[in-house]
């Protein structure tokens, strides 16, 4: 259901319904790496850009953070009510975003593990989050409308609207 790319290793990360997070070394085609934890499916994934950590996330609505080297989990980020269907990582604060079935986006301070803001402005289920890579923003998309969010505190900048779910 889910596939990263190290953008500093030749790895593939994928995750799916059965539970499992994969680790592909795209030289040999072999999987080199398991991480288990999740309790049901995994749906989405991310890598941070700088840091060696893989966060993983999906119908248990928590978040799991990976020491990828190690593959211990640093942190189990639990908050959400529902599935989480969309995370991210940022390159300029340690941080970790998820968006959730639930409707709330949680910002969560990647060092101490824990959630530092919940944004509550979506009606609908959260279903797929971005990032620019030009400046430090994010957009959060339900099924009514996308929000656009400042990335460092999740201050609110804008709503677009013009999809009919």
């Amino acid at each position: 259901r889910g596939l990263a790319f190290s953008d500093r290793l030749a790895y593939l990360f994928s995750a799916g319904e059965d539970k499992q997070v994969k680790c592909w070394d795209l030289e040999t085609n072999q999987v080199i790496r398991h991480y288990h934890g999740h309790l049901s499916g995994v749906f989405c994934l991310a890598l941070h850009p700088t840091l060696d950590v893989l966060v993983t996330a999906g119908r248990d609505a928590v978040a799991r953070v990976w020491d990828i080297r190690t593959r211990h989990a640093v942190h189990v980020l639990g908050g959400h009510e529902h599935t989480i269907a969309s995370v991210l990582t940022q390159s300029t604060h340690p941080q970790v975003i998820t968006g959730s079935h639930d409707t709330t986006v949680k910002l969560w301070d990647l060092v101490a593990g824990k959630c530092f803001t919940t944004l509550t402005h979506h009606q609908k289920s959260i279903r797929a989050m971005v990032k620019p890579t030009f400046n430090h923003t994010f957009c959060s998309g339900a099924a009514d409308c996308l929000k656009q969010w400042q990335a460092k505190d999740g201050k609110f900048l804008q709503s677009l609207t013009g999809h009919k779910s």
